[in-house]
C-alpha cells in the first residue's frame, strides 16, 4: 500500500504545494496536487485541539473539502487513465478523502452519515488491513459501537481470513496432519497459478502436474523436517530468485546451518575458498585460494548438484550457480559437521572436519567499505540495501567524493534490501531525476475468463522518475562494479545506474531478479514468497532471467584470488583515471 496521511495515524504525508482554493491549472498533474491540497486541509481541520475535538466550523470546512476533493476525483477518472503512476495515486486519495469526510460527519454529530461515507469503502480498493486503521483512528472512535461499523470490520477480518488461509496454520501437538500438509502444497500452488508473473520462463514446467506429483510426497513425509524437505523442493520448479519457500524458524538450523566460510565457482572451473571468517577455520589450515575437491567424500560439482541443486530457487545460471557453490553449498543441519578436501596453492592436499554450529568468534562481513585509492580515486563498496548504511557512509564521505578525481561504486556482493537506499546515494550523481524500471502485475478478472475461457491480463504500475534535490553532485568520472551476487534491490540500482548513462558498468553479469514477492504463511510455521510484480527496462524489455550485463567483462581467476588480486576493481580503477590501455 502507498504511503498516506491518515486522521490520527500519520504515515506519509501527501502535500503536494500550497493550498489552492482558487481554479488551479488544467493539467492532470496540477488538478491531483489540488485534490492533495484538499485532503490535506480537511485533515488540519480535523486534527483534535486540546480541548476536544474540532470545532463545528472547522468540522464543516474539512466536510466540505472532503467532499470536494472526490468531485475532483471523480472529474480526472477518465483523463488518468493514461498515467498509472497518478492514476494509482488517485485512489489512494480518494480512501483518504472517504475517511475525512466519515471523520467530518462524526464531528458534526451525524453518525448515520458517517457509515453511510464509510460503507462507500466496499467499493473501493479494499485492503485487510483497513481494519486496524478504522480502529485506530480517533475521529471515527464513536462508530466503534454501531452494528455497521463492528460488521464493516468484521468483512474485512474475514477477508484477512479467506486469503491467509489461517485455518490450515496451528501445528498440533501431534505434529502437521496430513490434511495440513496437502493443503500447504495445494495453497503454494494455487497462489502461485494465479499470482506468479514468470510462467513464460518455465514454458517446459506443467504446474499442475508438478502439483499431482509432489501429492504422494507430502503424503509420506511424516516429520516436519521432512515435509519442508519436500516443499523446499517444490518452489525451485518455478526457477525464480524472488520465489521460494523457508522452513519454520524452530527447524531452520536442520537445513541453513553452515560454517563462517565463503566459496565461489570459478571461470576456471574450479571450487574455490573465497573468504575465511573465523580463526578457528585458519586455524585448521584454511586459506582464501584453496580449491575445494570434496564435500563429504564426494566430488564438490557431483555434490553439488545431488545435495545442493534440487533446494535452488533461481532465475538465471549465474544466480543458480552463486547459491550452488556459494550460498548453500555448505549448508546443512547444525548437528553434523562437515567433512571437507581441499588443495593448497601448492598442490597439496588435506582433509578438514567443520562444525556447521555457530561459531560465536566468527567474523561479520560489513555493510560497508571505503577507502581512497591511489590517483585520487574514491571507492565505496555497498554490500546490502537492507537499511541505509550505504546513503550514510555516502553522505560521510561526501566531501572526499566531491574533491576526488573518479568513483568506483562496489555492489558485487549486494543482495539487496530497498530500492529507494540505492537511489538516494544515485541523486547524488546528477540533478536530473533518475529513471528506473517499468513494472506490471497480473490482472485477473473471473468474469473474462467465465465468457471467453483462459487469458492472460497485465496491470501497469505505478512509476516515475525518483527526484531527491542535493546541494551538491559529484561531476567526474563514475564506475560501478557488478556481478552475479547484485541482485534484487541491487540490480534495482544497476538498472537505474545504467539508464542514467553516467558511466560504465565493470565486472559480471548481474544475478537476473528483482521483483515484488507475495509473501504467506504456510502450516506448520514455514514461509513462502511467490514473485508478483515483473520488472523490466522502461521499453519492457525483460532483465529478470537473464540479468544486466557489463559494459566491461573482467572475472576472478584462482590465481587472481590466491595473489590477492582484485581485477575488476583494478580496471574500473584505470577507466575511470583515463588510462584505457591498462
Amino acid at each position: 500500500m502507498h504511503g498516506r496521511w491518515l486522521i490520527g495515524v500519520p504515515m506519509l504525508l501527501v502535500l503536494g504545494g500550497g493550498l489552492r482554493a482558487q481554479t488551479v491549472s488544467e493539467t492532470l498533474a496540477q488538478r491531483y496536487a489540488h485534490v492533495q491540497d484538499l485532503n490535506n486541509r480537511a485533515y488540519r481541520l480535523l486534527i483534535p485541539s486540546r480541548e476536544g475535538g474540532p470545532s463545528r466550523d472547522d468540522a464543516r470546512r474539512a466536510l466540505q473539502s472532503a467532499v470536494q476533493a472526490q468531485a475532483e476525483l471523480d472529474t480526472l477518472e477518465n483523463g488518468l487513465r493514461d498515467d498509472a503512476y497518478l492514476l494509482d495515486r488517485a485512489e489512494d486519495r480518494r480512501f483518504d478523502a472517504v475517511l475525512r469526510q466519515a471523520a467530518a460527519e462524526v464531528a458534526l454529530g451525524d453518525r448515520a452519515a458517517a457509515l453511510d461515507v464509510l460503507e462507500r469503502l466496499r467499493g473501493l480498493r479494499w485492503y485487510a488491513q483497513y481494519a486496524d486503521l478504522l480502529l485506530k483512528m480517533p475521529g471515527l472512535k464513536p462508530l466503534h459501537d454501531a452494528p455497521r461499523f463492528q460488521a464493516l470490520i468484521a468483512d474485512l477480518r474475514r477477508m484477512d481470513r479467506r486469503w491467509r488461509a489461517t485455518a490450515l496454520m496451528p501445528l498440533p501437538a501431534s505434529g502437521l496432519t496430513e490434511a495440513q500438509r496437502v493443503a500447504g502444497l495445494s495453497l503454494f500452488w494455487s497462489e502461485a497459478r494465479y499470482n506468479f508473473v514468470y510462467f513464460d520462463q518455465v514454458p517446459e514446467l506443467d504446474w499442475n502436474q508438478a502439483y499431482l506429483d509432489f501429492l504422494p510426497r507430502v503424503i509420506a513425509a511424516r516429520s516436519l523436517h521432512d515435509y519442508y524437505d519436500v516443499m523446499m523442493r517444490f518452489a525451485p520448479l518455478l526457477h525464480d530468485g524472488h520465489t521460494d519457500i523457508d522452513p519454520p524458524d524452530a527447524i531452520a538450523n536442520e537445513f541453513y546451518a553452515r560454517p563462517p566460510l565463503r566459496t565461489a565457482l570459478l571461470e576456471g572451473g574450479q571450487v574455490a575458498v573465497t573468504w575465511v571468517g573465523s580463526p578457528s577455520l585458519a586455524a585448521k589450515g584454511l586459506r582464501v585460494g584453496d580449491e575445494l575437491l570434496e564435500i563429504d567424500g564426494e566430488p564438490v560439482r557431483q555434490y553439488a548438484s545431488t545435495h545442493v541443486a534440487p533446494y535452488v530457487s533461481s532465475s538465471t545460471p549465474q544466480d543458480r550457480h552463486v547459491r550452488m557453490y556459494d550460498y548453500q553449498l555448505l549448508s546443512g543441519d547444525h548437528r553434523k559437521p562437515v567433512r571437507l578436501k581441499l588443495r593448497h596453492a601448492d598442490g597439496s592436499t588435506y582433509t578438514v572436519d567443520i562444525s556447521r554450529e555457530r561459531d560465536p568468534a566468527a567474523l561479520r562481513r560489513s555493510a560497508v567499505e571505503w577507502r581512497m585509492l591511489p590517483g585520487d580515486i574514491a571507492y565505496l563498496a555497498v554490500n546490502e540495501f537492507a537499511d541505509d548504511a550505504g546513503p550514510k557512509a555516502f553522505v560521510a564521505h561526501l566531501p572526499q567524493i566531491l574533491a576526488a578525481k573518479g568513483l568506483i561504486l562496489d555492489v558485487r556482493r549486494n543482495g539487496g534490501g530497498s530500492s529507494s537506499y540505492g537511489l538516494d546515494m544515485l541523486s547524488y550523481l546528477s540533478d536530473q531525476p533518475i529513471p528506473g524500471e517499468a513494472h506490471r502485475s497480473l490482472e485477473y478478472v473471473p468474469a473474462f475468463r467465465a465468457w471467453n475461457g483462459s487469458y492472460v491480463a497485465w496491470k501497469a504500475l505505478a512509476s516515475q522518475p525518483f527526484e531527491n534535490p542535493r546541494e551538491a553532485h559529484f561531476q567526474g568520472p563514475v564506475a560501478v562494479l557488478t556481478g552475479p551476487r547484485t541482485f534484487s534491490a541491487g540490480e534495482d540500482f544497476v538498472l537505474s545506474y545504467k539508464l542514467m548513462k553516467r558511466g560504465l558498468l565493470i565486472g559480471e553479469t548481474t544475478g537476473g531478479s528483482t521483483g515484488q514477492p507475495l509473501e504467506f504463511d504456510l502450516p506448520g510455521g514455514g514461509h513462502a514468497r511467490i514473485c508478483a510484480k515483473r520488472d523490466t527496462y522502461p521499453d519492457g524489455t525483460d532483465f529478470v532471467g537473464t540479468g544486466i550485463a557489463p559494459d566491461v567483462r573482467v572475472v576472478q581467476t584462482i590465481d587472481d584470488l590466491r595473489a590477492g588480486r582484485d581485477p575488476a576493481l583494478a580496471r574500473a580503477a584505470a577507466l575511470v583515471a583515463g588510462r584505457h590501455g591498462d
